[in-house]
């Protein structure tokens, strides 16, 4: 029987165009994915859009547009960004979508009906631009936003309220188990959040009308959190007619990981266990919270100028580039830098110099010295043969640990092994001094790592994976854990000499 996996990003607030750090999460989403279906499993991937609040009534507004026009022609763009990234996902949710709707409307009523919310007047400091009341901790100069640097207003209104601080003790719990990482933001929401004033939480909101109407009282909208947070049990069929996927990949025995950027874990870690909680369902096994993609150091920001375009790198680069430089170059424990000249240094060293240097050498030479025909040795006794079988292990044990980052180090690891390797042996010098059986041992080992690093960077380079194992002479849909643990492929004539990663 197969394992379940199930992964989400957050939905994305089409308020304008994407930029690197949805690209970021949402690659992270897809290339841990896609291993976990080369690991057997039976995958789902969600992503989507997050289209209600009194921001989407204004740029709609701004635009002499209704509120679903504006967000349509963003959701485009948001497809378009994905097709060219190669994201594989299985559901794109939208928060318009009519059976999402009607899940949170009776999500809400049932909370109501718990007396779980209640009705009340809340007063706070709101930003609208980040569609969220701020904690002291949030405020600069009495005045600003912390994250966004916009000025934020003071709100007053009648509104629903979720009864969080009845959570407290449960919160504090789960707060000792690892559901969420890094340590540093568990650390921040406790101290900052949980064990420090933790305060109910507004629910809906009067003053515009773009969002879900409240069956018992429809002047509310129910505000985003509720209706964001939901979308990831309402797009597996939550309380809706919907194919209904939740016994599958909301069951206890479901590996399901969420993946956020930081400045969102307070939502996902505080209140998001508190409406499953209330419902009576799981928690995800593992809540990451990436951190933030930095441009020499300054967080990214239209003030700044400073905003990259993920598709002006494809156009200009490639997908796979990009998704090489999200993968590896972007660890998920720390906010992470991008500038043009440490990804093109990053592609040169890690994919032309290490990877496609060592694809190209050694295919050349079998075409070379073998006819192209890959020879066959004993090689099981060699140190960099065992070197290849352990760089798989400890890939999937951090592939596992979602570690993308330290995953592909290891392979990395393994090119350049491979590369020094050749400097060492000399294998032009073996055929030259005619020590032919040497020479094959060489080649054939070379040759079983080389098929090991494709299919291990299979999940990130998805556009020349095929192009790489054809440089080889192995089809690629004989490949997986099992046949290069081993070495169960056929391999076929070489004769493509293609270089697959030109430096830049």
């Amino acid at each position: 029987m197969k394992k379940n996996f199930y992964v989400t990003t957050p939905i994305y607030y089409p308020s304008g165009n994407l930029h690197i750090g949805h690209a970021y999460t949402t690659t992270l989403a897809d290339v841990i994915c896609r291993y976990k279906k080369e690991d057997g499993y039976n995958t789902f991937f969600l992503t989507g859009s997050d289209e209600h609040g009194q921001k989407i009534e204004l740029k709609a507004k701004e635009n002499n547009l209704e509120p679903i026009e504006y967000v349509n022609e963003i959701v485009l763009n948001f497809k378009n960004l994905w097709k060219k990234l190669n994201i594989n996902y299985n559901k794109f949710i939208r928060t318009t979508d009519q059976y999402h709707i009607d899940s949170v409307q009776k999500i809400f009523s049932f909370l109501l009906e718990k007396k779980l919310i209640y009705l009340s007047k809340y007063k706070g400091e709101y930003c609208i631009s980040c569609e969220e009341f701020l904690t002291k901790e949030q405020i600069v100069d009495n005045k600003f936003h912390v994250v966004c640097k916009k000025e934020f207003i003071i709100f007053e209104e009648d509104s629903y309220i979720l009864k969080i601080t009845e959570f407290k003790t449960y919160l504090q719990e789960i707060f000792k188990t690892d559901f969420l990482e890094p340590e540093n933001r568990k650390k921040e929401m406790l101290n900052n959040f949980i064990n420090n004033d933790l305060e109910d939480l507004s629910v809906t909101r009067i003053n515009f009308k773009w969002g879900i109407p409240v069956i018992e009282d429809p002047k509310h909208v129910i505000y985003v959190w509720i209706d964001a947070l939901s979308n990831y049990i309402t797009a597996l069929g939550y309380k809706n007619n919907e194919k209904n996927l939740m016994d599958t990949f909301w069951s206890k025995d479901t590996e399901i990981l969420q993946i956020i950027g930081k400045e969102i874990t307070r939502f996902h870690s505080i209140y998001w266990p508190v409406l499953l909680k209330a419902l009576d369902l799981r928690l995800p096994s593992k809540i990451l919270s990436h951190g933030w993609i930095l441009s020499k150091n300054d967080k990214m920001s239209k003030s700044l100028n400073n905003v990259i375009d993920p598709l002006k790198i494809i156009d200009d680069f490639s997908s796979d580039a990009l998704r090489f430089y999200i993968s590896y170059n972007l660890p998920t424990y720390k906010d992470g830098n991008f500038t043009e000249e440490l990804f093109i240094e990053s592609f040169n060293t890690n994919l032309a110099n290490n990877v496609g240097n060592l694809i190209s050498r050694t295919s050349n030479m079998i075409i070379k010295y073998f006819d192209g025909q890959t020879p066959e040795a004993n090689i099981e006794s060699d140190s960099l043969y065992k070197k290849g079988i352990e760089t798989i292990t400890n890939y999937k044990k951090f592939m596992n640990e979602y570690k993308v980052t330290e995953a592909i180090e290891e392979v990395l690891k393994l090119g350049q092994s491979c590369n020094k390797y050749i400097e060492d042996i000399k294998p032009w010098d073996l055929e030259k001094n005619d020590k032919i059986d040497e020479l094959k041992k060489v080649i054939k080992i070379l040759h079983n790592n080389i098929v090991i690093i494709i299919y291990l960077l299979k999940p990130i380079l998805v556009e020349n994976t095929e192009k790489m194992f054809k440089q080889i002479g192995v089809k690629i849909d004989d490949v997986n854990f099992d046949s290069i643990n081993n070495k169960k492929y056929s391999i076929d004539k070489i004769s493509s000499r293609e270089i697959i990663f030109k430096r830049i």
